[in-house]
């Protein structure tokens, strides 16, 4: 008679998941002191970036809105220096704190690319979905500080010509932007003959902007280099994650089979069962039938 081997082959299967399910729980033991700790950093340090933006939106505009006054009073003087000084140390922050968060990132995707690719463990397929969703949040914050440091510049300049009309000086469009593009603000000193109070005042004013000016075209140069690299970033691990979504469908699929040829065994041990119940009933039925034959037969000859 066959033996049964549909119970070792379930208890086979029970300890291969058992030891799976251990081998799970020791990878992510060990995720909780790895990468946790890279991606909480990695989101607090995003969170800061996000503030200081928001405070850089502030001051700008809080500087567009400063009225003039005359640049030989102290306080004006004073509180104008203190929001240049504010947005200039804020400005230099953020540009620190998004090349950190950009080589974290880089740091972050390069680690176990290989097993990315050709495993499936739970610490690989979390380092990646977090990176992926942590790049396009760093992506999306620094556009936007991109575009509020364009609109900046934008003001500023438009400020400037605005200046220059009620300083009652007439440049054309070419040379005010030529003047722009010059590096050292005393430009438009020497453009201008401050003799009125009121030329004083915008030439004071416009040479402050001018210095914005300055400083924000070095910055959005800096933030164009910096969202190149991070958008290759973003695409290297855009084709990690489509790896590894493959090979979970691939697993996926395994899965599916696995089951159904666990069910196709089972369903072929319970036919194989009844029909060895049927072969033994009918044994049995021919067996009386045979008895009884045998026994009529000799009550005959008797």
């Amino acid at each position: 008679m066959v033996k049964d081997r549909l119970p070792e082959l379930e208890a086979r299967i029970k300890v291969r998941n058992e030891n799976a399910r251990k081998k799970a729980e020791f990878d992510f033991s060990q995720l909780h002191a790895a990468v946790f700790d890279q991606v909480n950093e990695l989101h607090s340090d995003i969170d800061n970036l996000r503030q200081d933006i928001n405070a850089v939106d502030r001051l700008q505009k809080d500087i567009l809105a400063t009225p003039q006054q005359d640049p030989s009073n102290v306080i004006y003087s004073f509180m104008v220096l203190e929001l240049d000084s504010q947005l200039s140390e804020l400005t230099n922050s953020i540009r620190e704190r998004a090349h950190k968060i950009r080589s974290s990132l880089k740091e972050l995707g390069q680690q176990e690319d290989d097993k990315l690719l050709s495993g499936l463990s739970g610490k690989c397929r979390l380092k990646s979905s977090q990176h992926a969703a942590i790049s396009r949040q760093f992506v999306h914050i620094m556009n936007n500080y991109s575009q509020l440091q364009v609109d900046y510049r934008d003001k500023c300049k438009a400020r400037i010509r605005t200046k220059l009309r009620i300083a009652e000086v007439s440049f054309s469009e070419d040379e005010v932007e030529k003047m722009l593009e010059k590096n050292h603000t005393g430009i438009f000193t020497q453009a201008i003959m401050a003799e009125t109070e009121a030329a004083k005042r915008s030439l004071s004013d416009i040479e402050a902007r001018h210095a914005d000016i300055i400083r924000l075209e070095k910055s959005i140069q800096e933030m164009k280099e910096l969202f190149f690299n991070v958008a290759l970033l973003v695409d290297q691990q855009g084709d990690l994650i489509d790896q590894v979504e493959y090979n979970l469908n691939k697993a996926s699929d395994c899965v599916v089979n696995s089951k159904r040829t666990l069910s196709s065994a089972v369903i072929r041990n319970k036919k194989n069962r009844r029909c060895k119940i049927i072969c033994i009933i009918l044994v049995v039925v021919i067996s009386i039938l045979i008895l009884i034959s045998l026994a009529s037969a000799i009550g005959l000859t008797r």
